[in-house]
């Protein structure tokens, strides 16, 4: 059995109390988590290692690492964090529906940025590491495609 690491919106997370995940419909990313007493519907979506869970309305960035790409991972963060700008991307198709920083702010890893709304469903963006916002390159009600520039970080 290999062993396989699991992060959930960024923290590493174990096997929880009997809980599996079943595939419906593979085709279309169907699923259900099941413990024997309760069963909730999924949407999972991804491949690889970088997969995104949709349940009960909210997405969740899930990582699904195997022991080789863990090592590979951990080499790679030790050799050095990304330094220099850089750009904040969409990551799904969508409206802006708020942006919560502006240019010249200094936030915090993990502080929400902005907000797209993407099939009736309201989506934060937050910040993937600490820094300033060098330029925010979307507003309020701007349609976006999944790769758009939203904001840059210095």
């Amino acid at each position: 059995m290999t062993d396989y690491q699991v992060r959930v919106a960024g923290a590493r997370v174990a096997a929880s109390d009997g809980w599996r995940l079943e595939i419906v419909d593979a085709r279309l990313g169907i699923g259900r988590l099941v413990n024997g007493l309760a069963s909730l519907p999924v949407l999972v979506e991804g491949d690889g290692s970088e997969w995104v869970v949709t349940l009960r309305g909210r997405r969740i960035p899930v990582t699904v690492r195997s022991w080789r790409e863990r090592i590979l991972a951990d080499a790679e963060s030790t050799a050095g964090a990304q330094v220099g700008p850089i750009a904040v991307k969409a990551t799904l198709p969508g409206l802006i529906v708020a942006v919560a920083v502006s240019a010249g702010e200094e936030v915090t890893e993990g502080a929400p940025l902005l907000t797209i709304e993407a099939m009736k469903m309201q989506n934060e963006v937050l910040s993937p590491r600490a820094g300033r916002v060098i330029d925010v390159t979307v507003e309020a009600g701007q349609v976006v495609a999944t790769g758009a520039p939203l904001l840059r970080l210095e």
